[in-house]
């Protein structure tokens, strides 16, 4: 089998991220599809597989919602299949068309990742269904009160704070005013966050992600086929790995191998897809972009990354990390999932904003310079983990 080194993603093409789009769709797969395919130089005929991630059809309101949006993509005639697993949906789409060509099925692979949870009459109550139903679900847990139980274990074991907190937000919502296709474009202060509407103590309205349409579709290729694309700048996959953790988060409270909040398979999906592309941490990428619908949630992912040791994630916090000017990596250049968490596309989006840096080619929120890039994944009710590092041609 064939090493991860030997893929590489040609082509990004994006909607716009919005609380609701008025188009089908199928209109909505085709444009991102046929941006894609402009951008990687290849047609509809060059690509061999077509993967299409969607989270639970109850967030559509549609059944089986693939049998409409996979011919919108390309698929008819070609090897094709839905992925859902959560928030990592759009990454393990993207995932299984590497293992796929890695596996000799062909030479290029289109992806697509679709939210279109508008649509669903009650999106919390479509949240709530994941949970256990005689240990969990009965106490009403939802994503957010998810997070906030997390949330006030980091304040109890490391020390966070509300403040601390508002302060990754900040530098998440600075990013995204500068996306043209984030769903929330306003600068928010630490001021505006903490004196937004309370959800689930210690979490407030601007601590979470908005809830949010789109399509996100990828171009990836065997090297030996994009070798042809001559002239064309490639996103070379240099590392990845994904990891899966048990369901029930009360078997992980108090764990010897790794607490709730110690994300054990971030830092595993972490230390392998690192090792694979000879990095020690992600702070020797350019560009990071966090999987994190809260901004709590980006500061359990420090330690996994290596940015630091768990206890002293608020000292970083406080030095600035993560900005433009921060003199480290830049966090979220696209504003990350706090500014358009489309969850049937987020975990891919992450992956193709970190190709779209080290091609180059991410206009306004462009690092200088950006030559590698690490993208993570976090799904479920964070039992699922990836982890991407992608370089520049």
């Amino acid at each position: 089998m064939t090493g991860p080194a030997e893929l590489a993603i040609l082509g990004v093409g994006q909607t716009p991220y919005r609380r609701r789009h008025e188009g089908s769709t199928p209109e909505l797969v085709y444009g991102a599809v046929r941006a894609a395919l402009d951008h990687s130089g290849l047609e509809h005929r060059d690509i061999d597989l077509v993967i299409g991630g969607f989270a639970p059809d109850a967030l559509a309101g549609e059944n089986c919602p693939d049998k409409r949006f996979l011919p919108a993509a390309g698929a008819v005639g070609k090897w094709s299949m839905r992925i859902n697993t959560g928030g990592t949906t759009g990454i393990a789409a993207a995932y299984a068309a590497m293992d796929l060509l890695e596996a000799g099925r062909g030479d290029a692979a289109l992806v697509v990742g679709v939210e279109r949870m508008a649509q669903a009459r009650s999106v919390p109550a479509v949240f709530n269904s994941i949970f256990d139903p005689i240990y969990e679900r009965d106490t009403g847990l939802s994503t957010v009160s998810m997070g906030a139980l997390r949330a006030t274990r980091m304040m109890q074991s490391w020390g966070y704070t509300a403040e601390l907190w508002a302060r990754v937000a900040e530098r998440n919502f600075a990013h995204a005013a500068s996306n043209p296709l984030a769903h929330i474009r306003t600068a928010y202060s630490v001021g505006d966050v903490l004196t937004s509407r309370m959800l689930a103590w210690p979490i407030r309205q601007l601590d979470a992600c908005p809830i949010s349409e789109g399509v996100c579709a990828v171009v990836i290729a065997r090297t030996s086929a994009a070798a042809r694309q001559r002239g064309r700048p490639l996103a070379r996959v240099r590392g990845r790995a994904t990891v899966t953790d048990t369901y029930n988060m009360g078997d992980r409270i108090g764990r010897r191998e790794g607490d709730l909040v110690e994300l054990l398979t971030l830092r595993m999906a972490a230390q392998r897809a690192l090792g694979q592309a000879g990095l020690a941490s992600a702070a020797d990428a350019d560009v990071v972009e966090i999987h994190a619908p809260f901004d709590h949630a980006e500061t359990m992912a420090y330690a996994p990354l290596r940015f630091c040791a768990a206890a002293d994630g608020p000292a970083l916090v406080e030095s600035g990390f993560g900005h433009r000017d921060g003199g480290g990596p830049v966090i979220n250049p696209s504003g990350g999932p706090m500014a358009a968490n489309p969850v049937g596309a987020t975990a891919l989006i992450r992956l193709a904003e970190c190709a779209l840096q080290v091609m180059g080619a991410a206009g306004e929120r462009q690092v200088p310079g950006a030559a590698t890039a690490v993208a993570t994944g976090q799904g479920g009710s964070t039992q699922f983990s990836t982890c991407t590092v992608l370089s520049g041609s």
